[in-house]
């Protein structure tokens, strides 16, 4: 067993190493990779090309200098996940969400997410009911797009292998099940799907009174700035990270104003709900009384041959 003492390489070490004097022609080399890219024209797959080309180079540079002589393996290996967590740090607002399709890809997949957790069911997708957790079915990750393009782009190939690599080709796969999905995918009705939809639809209109006025907000509508705070449904939750003693008096108003968003959205959404619980219990009593006239039906008729036999 190893010693409980004995520490691991880390991002930290990484950074202290790199402070030594004898890793000046390293740190030149890093900034000015850094420093020179965001002046190229912005394109992902060459800037995904550029940053996979750096980190191979420089792996080879770090394996063959001084300050990393007689190291392990796990020592140049912490030390490439160092450099790449540094760089992609500072190309962060250049690489992720870099584009304005980007934004609108991400916003699609949040909205249809939103809408499809009003009535998708784990039945809907054949998941085995030892495997069912509702909870997971509010997961709406934000910008799930460009994280999972970040990751493809960005990420140092040789590490996207294995299990990772199993994992990220699921992602990818249930997030284009889901831009693509609709009735045929999920064994449904082609009306009920649309009627499903449009349910969900009229259960996300929020309808929010301001002494400013009234305004509409709905699923797909543009951010709209009320005193510095953003509101962007589905994404907008300005008081998230706001301790008690950060908030002014002035944000009572607009707390009180985001608690009535809450109740008119669940009033809709439970509304909607119960409306669909009837109408599925219609179609369950129409069935219901369709099989049982035909077994009356099919009784009769049994009846009157049994009589005509005799």
């Amino acid at each position: 067993m190893e010693p409980s003492h004995v520490s691991h390489p880390n991002f930290y070490d990484f950074l202290n190493r790199m402070r030594r004097p004898a890793a000046a022609d390293l740190v030149r080399s890093i900034k000015s990779f850094v420093i020179s890219f965001p002046f190229q024209t912005s394109n992902a797959e060459h800037d995904g090309n550029k940053v996979q080309d750096f980190l191979t180079i420089m792996e080879t540079t770090i394996k063959e200098h001084p300050l990393w002589a007689h190291a392990t393996y796990e020592e140049i290996d912490s030390a490439i996940e160092g450099l790449e967590k540094y760089i992609m740090t500072k190309l962060f607002t250049h690489t992720f969400a870099s584009s304005s399709e980007d934004a609108k890809l991400d916003l699609e997949i949040s909205e249809k997410i939103c809408l499809l957790q009003h009535f998708i069911k784990p039945d809907h997708l054949d998941v085995p009911r030892v495997f069912q957790n509702e909870a997971s079915w509010l997961a709406n990750p934000p910008q799930l797009h460009s994280n999972l393009k970040f990751v493809q782009l960005y990420r140092k190939h040789s590490k996207l292998v294995s299990e990772v690599e199993y994992y990220l080709t699921n992602l990818i796969s249930a997030k284009t099940f889901i831009t693509n999905i609709n009735a045929s995918s999920l064994s449904m009705d082609e009306s009920e799907f649309h009627r499903n939809m449009q349910l969900a639809r009229l259960a996300s209109e929020i309808t929010v009174n301001e002494p400013s006025g009234t305004f509409q907000l709905s699923e797909g509508s543009p951010p709209i700035v009320r005193n510095k705070y953003i509101y962007v449904e589905g994404n907008g939750y300005p008081f998230m990270e706001a301790e008690a003693r950060d908030l002014r008096l002035e944000d009572v108003q607009q707390l009180l104003g985001l608690y009535k968003q809450v109740v008119t959205k669940y009033r809709k959404l439970s509304e909607a709900l119960r409306q669909l619980s009837i109408d599925e219990n219609q179609l369950l009593n129409n069935h219901q009384r369709q099989d049982m006239k035909e077994k009356i039906e099919q009784q009769l008729e049994q009846a009157g041959n049994s009589g005509g036999t005799r």
